[in-house]
């Protein structure tokens, strides 16, 4: 519903704020169009008080313009932040349309720090655990130290940052049919999906519990003995074994 003050006035006259952002990326893209320079361009939550339909169509035009120029997007929009990189991906020349993250954080009488790294719950699968590796390798001083609060603090830690990657690399392994924050479902992608098999779900869930095993009380052990560093290490690689072979067997289906 539009709300207008002078009641004689036409509606067609009135836009929303929504509207407004439409019509202002729709002239700068359209004079951007028709200028040789080939210089950045940044925006800032350009999809503010945009609808779902306009911001499908954003994202598709940036992902266009940064074939042909450096695009810099700031927003906290995660739903956005994947549309973007799919239609990135989307573009004729992927090669020409790498996409690189900067998460821009605050403290608390400073802002500004940048981190070379994007947030966890869109950092590509294969950096969170080549992190948790190299994490484990500086913090496993603590397991031969004999320190076992510290210990246990990083095995809990570890558990929980499995546990939430296992839950990832299920959301990838379905990501051919559907995708977190899409509201499609590409049935192209449903012949990826026959590659799975029981032994698969069986890993999985096994890992799975495991990894859950220290986030919930122990009844009659009152000081648990908690896994070495390598078993730690050997729970990482079969994540990330499991992640590659479904990936292998997935990319031969298609």
């Amino acid at each position: 519903m539009r709300l207008i003050n002078n009641p004689t006035e036409p509606v067609g006259k009135v836009l929303s704020e929504g509207e407004h952002r439409c019509v202002a990326l729709a002239a700068f893209l359209a004079e951007l169009s028709t200028i040789d320079a080939q210089s950045a361009i940044v925006f800032d939550d350009p999809v503010s008080s945009l609808d779902h339909l306009h911001r499908d169509r954003v994202a598709a035009r940036l992902a266009e313009a940064g074939e042909s120029r450096q695009v810099i997007v700031f927003t906290h929009d995660m739903a956005f932040l994947l549309l973007l990189d799919e239609a990135c991906r989307a573009t004729k020349d992927r090669a020409a349309t790498p996409v690189s993250y900067r998460l821009i954080s605050r403290g608390a009488d400073h802002a500004g720090f940048c981190h070379q790294d994007p947030p966890a719950n869109v950092m590509p699968l294969d950096k969170v655990i080549d992190g948790m590796k190299a994490h484990l390798a500086n913090v496993k001083i603590h397991h031969e130290r004999g320190d076992q609060a510290k210990w246990q603090w990083e095995v809990t830690s570890f558990q929980d940052q499995l546990r939430t990657t296992w839950e990832r690399a299920v959301e990838e392994v379905v990501g051919p049919v559907i995708r977190r924050l899409s509201r499609k479902v590409d049935t192209a992608g449903l012949i990826k999906l026959t590659i799975l098999t029981d032994a698969d779900c069986t890993v999985m869930r096994a890992a799975f519990g495991r990894c859950s095993a220290l986030l919930h009380s122990q009844p009659g052990e009152i000081n648990p003995r908690l896994p070495v560093p390598s078993v730690i290490e050997s729970e990482i690689d079969a994540l990330a074994t499991w992640i590659a072979d479904i990936r292998v067997r997935q990319e031969k289906a298609a």
